[in-house]
């Protein structure tokens, strides 16, 4: 879920985590569409590389289409 816009993530949406602040607090999931709000806020990137949203725990909300 990103930390901004509260959205939940698709499974393969890419991601960045963030820091708020200049604390040491653990990086927080900011999606790609708000990264840009994230860094007018004052918000710092972590060193953590860009992660993506594995389907793997979503096999069981998610149905067959086809």
């Amino acid at each position: 879920m990103c930390a901004l816009c509260r959205r939940n993530l698709l499974a393969g949406e890419r991601f960045r985590y963030w820091r708020a602040g200049t604390g040491r607090t653990p990086g927080r999931v900011v999606c790609f569409l708000c990264e840009r709000e994230a860094a007018l806020g004052g918000w710092e990137r972590s060193d953590r590389l860009t992660g993506v949203e594995n389907a793997v725990g979503l096999r069981s909300s998610v149905r067959r289409v086809a």
